[in-house]
């Protein structure tokens, strides 16, 4: 994590120091919410749109906080601690983060897509740990906020970072890509999602672009190559004779394709178009991570890794929660895949628990988010798409999902088609069948927090 005198930080911002300002204090970290402080951090108090983090400055001092950036619109700041005033606390940790990636060292890999980004960036981590010292986005800090906070995490020591970058409009890549300035930038997919903040897709994959304007001199562009539409993006935009690209995928005019797969429950088994690797396992699940793993081997490849540090470091995977979980509770098999929900990943998801075999099998779907005046008939057809997967009951909960239930009612022969309105009936109704052998499938946008039903599920294991 970052370690700067306080006077460095004020020439850094080009601000003014009120309050205790020992200017040759270092600060050993920061933190941008007063609950994870720990002793000489800097506290960047975020003003959002339901909490106003000024507003927690004392339980940051109370933690140990020697600063604190502070909007200087915002009333009675601390006379006990460092405040270093700034006209936007955000646009401070910004550039904080920017002169802080300046000076390291690290060769850094940007990651962005519609789907599988996370997955990636996990894959990734996990194989290079194996000869780097890496680190890696959090969870989902992949935003304007989430992103410098995440450089201002790493090590001075760190060899090699992955850092995820989220869009949910155009610019925010661009923006990103300039602060994180990736060595290796990689795009996953691209889809419809957000699509309520673009007039098409095709705008969605020029904003995913915009990922090749931050990579390095020299630099590498790796992206999914199977796609049409980002490789006609791709030969559409201007990107610099200085980066040089790589496509991977299942077709073999790719790079890096896959040549033979293999999964069961207990995992995936692959092998790729180089004959000097041999067969490649990883302990996840569905042929998309075995794309994913492509986009990582070849990541691996630019940093000078052999295929048997490859092979290892894709058996160390240390997996971001609520994405493809299998949790046994009683006779029932969950796949707990509640982290976000689009066509593409719900179809994904289903392809995935077609492995999964028992006497019932239940899927559970939650409203979308993001479509606007569309919402009604993507949500209808995913029900109608549920036609082509063999399963025994369908439990929608919310309003959107309702028109899930009617595409499936009307289009398919599920035998039992069930709606709730919140996730707390859901859960009470799903509790009769943990006696029973059967597989349920748990998937929906974030907003919901569907792994509310998982977690009180647990509960009733030894009850």
């Amino acid at each position: 994590m970052i370690k700067i005198k306080i006077k460095d930080i004020v020439n850094i911002l080009d601000a003014e120091c009120l309050g205790n300002c020992n200017l040759d204090k270092c600060i050993n970290g920061v933190s941008i919410d007063s609950r994870n402080v720990t002793e000489y951090n800097l506290f960047i108090p975020i003003k959002g749109m339901t909490t106003n983090g000024h507003c927690y400055i004392n339980d940051a001092i109370n933690k140990g906080a020697i600063a604190t950036l502070w909007n200087k619109n915002e009333p009675n700041p601390p006379t006990d601690i460092a405040v270093i005033l700034v006209d936007d606390t955000v646009k401070g940790l910004q550039d904080l983060a920017l002169a802080y990636r300046n000076q390291l060292k690290t060769k850094i890999v940007g990651i962005t897509g519609s789907n599988g980004k996370t997955s990636t960036k996990d894959i990734t981590a996990g194989v290079l740990s194996q000869k780097y010292k890496t680190q890696k986005t959090v969870g989902n800090y992949n935003t304007e906020i989430g992103v410098p906070y995440t450089l201002l995490g790493l090590d001075e020591d760190c060899e090699v970072a992955v850092i995820e970058m989220g869009m949910e409009r155009a610019g925010e890549i661009d923006f990103l890509t300039h602060l994180v300035k990736p060595d290796i930038g990689i795009i996953t997919s691209v889809g419809p999602v957000h699509i309520d903040n673009f007039p098409s897709v095709e705008e969605i994959a020029k904003s995913k672009l915009e990922i090749v304007n931050g990579i390095k001199s020299n630099g590498l562009f790796i992206y999914f190559g199977d796609d049409p539409l980002i490789q006609d993006t791709v030969d559409n935009t201007q990107i610099s004779s200085k980066i040089r690209k790589e496509n991977f995928g299942i077709r073999e005019d790719n790079t890096l394709w896959l040549k033979e797969f293999h999964e069961d429950i207990q995992g995936i088994t692959f092998k790729i178009n180089d004959e000097n690797c041999d067969e490649l396992h990883m302990e996840m699940l569905g042929k998309h991570q075995a794309l994913n793993a492509l986009a990582a081997i070849l990541a691996a490849k630019e940093l000078g890794m052999n295929y048997e540090e490859i092979r290892l470091g894709l058996l160390k995977i240390e997996k971001t929660g609520l994405r493809n979980e299998v949790i046994k509770i009683k006779n029932s098999t969950i796949l707990n895949d509640c982290y976000k929900s689009n066509p593409d990943s719900i179809k994904t998801a289903l392809d995935i628990f077609k492995l999964f075999k028992s006497d019932k099998k239940i899927v559970i779907l939650g409203d979308m988010l993001g479509y606007r005046e569309m919402s009604h008939e993507v949500h209808y057809n995913v029900g109608k798409y549920l036609s082509s997967v063999k399963i025994d009951e369908l439990i929608t909960i919310g309003a959107e999902a309702k028109f899930i239930a009617k595409g499936a009612r009307e289009n398919t022969s599920i035998a039992n088609i069930t709606e709730f309105d919140t996730k707390e009936e859901a859960t009470l109704y799903l509790s009769n069948f943990l006696e029973q052998n059967c597989s349920i499938l748990i998937k929906g946008s974030r907003f919901l927090k569907l792994e509310y039903i998982v977690n009180t599920l647990k509960t009733k294991e030894d009850n």
